[in-house]
């Protein structure tokens, strides 16, 4: 097609004005078309002339209630409006903002603090194209469904399916500042906390996690009324008390395991009780998108273990 440039070339000159005749043609009044196209009438009928006047035909019968197509109009219209129409329509889609595949994953405030936000850029630089949100509770439910598209729960350990996936189970030790573990060297065994203050988590409702109660009833032993108890409703606030030497706190595996790693924390005593229950990743409804399928497999891969 050797001279497809000077066609393009030829029909960038009156595009515009092609276009503004199948308005015209399409409304049947010059009037309407006009504030369709955000022209006064007198504008718009001059560039019709315009285009007139370079094809060197009439387009347009002109009558007191409107305008009608003549007949080398209405060959205009037909050679031109399927492909201009085409053109304008695809235009218009290609132009719309693309809406972005959402994905919403739903928490735990000490899950998503101490596990899920640091490693939240970089789940978002993996998955640019996608909107991601994490929505957090203090115990994450069944309340709100069709909301989350993954939550991350604790549940019984169970069996991993497509839909399902443990991360890491529960299992809890006593942490400290090393000033307090310094303090008191004699620390050896859970019954060596009864009588120092201890940092809780509050809750609302009967949480599923170990409480300082039943992580000590796990060793047989039982926690007097007067124990002196700093309570906290945010996981995060109990880890920093605990880092300014308030108390010992309840430290979960694979939550505190930085702190650990970096001495802000240390392990008061060396034992640990595991619960049969496990940070557990799901999908909340019957199947999942393919974007959704995408995130369960991140997550997996990058928070388990």
């Amino acid at each position: 097609m050797p001279d497809i440039g000077k066609a393009y070339t030829n029909l960038s000159r009156h595009s515009a004005d092609l276009c503004l005749f199948l308005l015209v043609a399409e409304c049947g009044q010059l009037s309407r078309a006009a504030g369709l196209a955000g022209l006064s009438q007198p504008r718009l009928s001059q560039r019709i002339r315009a285009l007139e006047e370079a094809l060197g035909r009439a387009l347009f019968q002109r009558h007191r209630r409107g305008v009608t197509l003549t007949r080398e109009g209405r060959e205009l219209a037909e050679a031109v409006a399927p492909h201009l129409g085409g053109a304008a329509l695809a235009f218009e889609r290609l132009a719309r903002p693309r809406r972005r595949a959402a994905v919403v994953i739903e928490t735990d405030l000490a899950f998503a603090g101490f596990r899920f936000l640091p490693a939240f850029p970089s789940l978002c630089a993996d998955f640019p194209d996608l909107g991601l949100s994490l929505m957090t509770r203090q115990l994450p439910g069944h309340e709100a469904p069709g909301e989350a598209d993954l939550a991350v729960r604790i549940e019984p350990a169970g069996t991993d399916s497509d839909l399902r996936r443990q991360l890491f189970p529960e299992r809890v030790g006593v942490v400290c500042s090393p000033g307090f573990r310094a303090a008191h060297p004699r620390l050896a065994a859970p019954a060596d906390l009864i009588g120092l203050p201890l940092i809780e988590l509050s809750s609302a409702g009967a949480p599923p996690w170990f409480t300082w109660t039943s992580w000590l009833r796990h060793f047989g032993l039982e926690l007097p009324r007067q124990a002196e108890r700093i309570s906290f409703n945010s996981y995060d606030h109990v880890i920093q008390a605990a880092q300014e030497g308030l108390g010992l706190a309840l430290g979960w595996r694979g939550l505190t395991d930085a702190r650990l790693q970096s001495g802000l924390l240390c392990p008061a005593i060396p034992q640990e009780a595991e619960s049969g229950m496990a940070y557990v990743l799901s999908v909340t409804g019957s199947a999942a998108r393919p974007e959704v399928r995408a995130v369960f497999d991140w997550i997996a891969a990058r928070l388990g273990g």
